[in-house]
């Protein structure tokens, strides 16, 4: 996760300007539209939260085999006004569409014997933003529940919009909880990651650390990697 890019200093006014986000609560998304992140379940509570207050707007960040389905979806429930698709973003544009979010949402499924990196996690959380996941698999070890973001059973609808609602009502709770959430996540690095390998590693060799060590890794965070949800 580069540091670098996603964190908490960003002014998202430009982006809500010219998606016509000012003035409203978003709740956002940034991933592949596929079946293990949970988008169709996303529109169906912004479905119900949206009702309740019309001045709440979902904004969509990325594309997948699953769109077409989610557009019907968004057709059918009359939600075409409040829901954005940002289509496809270059990685480095990523954290400016994050910054226009109130409320970050990883809406994973329960699926059994499903393991996933929780990068997207990271990234939310880097950004600053007010977490709202589902508690599943590695996702309860990535987020206190209260402290850094907000969490809900897999397919409760209502407990996500729930979640919601505490974020709508409570501007300070958010803001704390992105605070956190981004001094939580301040090592998870490709660069701090690599350092903990080495040192896992090195007393399995049974040789010291080369003096040059420290710097290695340095340049890791500039390496690319597939957009989020490309892989389980």
């Amino acid at each position: 996760m580069d540091t670098r890019l996603f964190h908490r200093d960003l002014d998202s006014q430009a982006i809500r300007r010219r998606l016509n986000l000012e003035g409203r609560f978003v709740v956002g998304f940034a991933g592949s539209f596929r079946s293990w992140h949970g988008v169709e379940f996303l529109v169906s509570a912004f479905r119900d939260f949206h009702g309740a207050d019309p001045s709440t707007h979902l904004l969509l960040v990325g594309d997948g085999p699953l769109r077409p389905r989610i557009e019907k979806a968004i057709r059918e429930a009359g939600l075409e006004q409040a829901v954005t698709f940002a289509g496809a973003v270059a990685h480095e544009k990523v954290p400016l569409y994050l910054a226009a979010m109130d409320a970050a949402v990883a809406p994973y499924p329960a699926l059994e014997e499903f393991y996933y990196s929780p990068l997207k996690l990271f990234e939310y959380m880097a950004a600053g933003r007010a977490v709202v996941a589902s508690r599943v698999g590695q996702v309860a070890d990535v987020v206190e529940d209260g402290k850094t973001g907000l969490l809900f059973e897999p397919g409760d609808r209502q407990s996500l919009v729930q979640c919601l609602r505490r974020l709508k009502q409570d501007a300070t709770l958010g803001s704390d909880l992105g605070k956190r959430a981004h001094a939580a996540c301040s090592e998870r690095t490709w660069a701090g990651n690599a350092a903990r390998v080495i040192e896992w590693v090195e007393p399995l060799l049974g040789r010291k650390r080369p003096a040059a060590a420290p710097t290695e890794g340095a340049g890791l965070e500039t390496q690319p990697y597939k957009s989020w949800g490309e892989t389980p």
